[in-house]
């Protein structure tokens, strides 16, 4: 009836205890603890409403943001790391198709070369050359 009754846990906020928005608007900086609180009291309450994130304009800018983000890094990570396999695979087989004498120079010039198109015309190189000195002399033009 318009009345102040102390209650342990937040009708308004599901599942906030008294404890932990206490501790919530004492906190100089907000601590990890109360994050993962904040969180959990969002996503009932989202569940609630039958909302999430993306119903804020703000907030689906910024996942969005945080998504192009991190395709941009995982794609840059990916081809840093296909690009070195790569350099290995070629070494491995100049040194199976010429030896160890064809493929340790072999692996200091491919270290150069960073577009995957090139490293795959080295191994057209690897396959079509008669000795390892013939692709290494190809190689040695780049």
């Amino acid at each position: 009836g318009g009345a102040y009754r102390e209650s342990a846990v937040s009708l308004a906020f599901p599942g906030w205890t008294a404890e932990e928005i206490h501790t919530a608007l004492s906190e100089a900086e907000l601590s990890a603890e109360t994050a993962r609180t904040l969180d959990r009291v969002g996503r009932a309450l989202g569940e609630r409403e039958g909302t999430g994130p993306d119903d804020m304009p703000w907030l689906r800018g910024h996942r969005r943001e945080a998504r192009a983000e991190g395709l941009a890094e995982g794609h840059a990570n990916g081809l840093v790391e296909g690009i070195e396999r790569q350099r290995a695979l070629l070494c491995r087989q100049a040194a199976r198709r010429f030896g160890d004498e064809t493929a340790a120079p072999l692996a200091a010039r491919l270290a150069g070369i960073d577009d995957p198109d090139r490293l795959a015309e080295v191994g057209d190189w690897i396959v079509d050359c008669a000795t390892g000195a013939e692709l290494l002399a190809r190689t040695g033009r780049d």
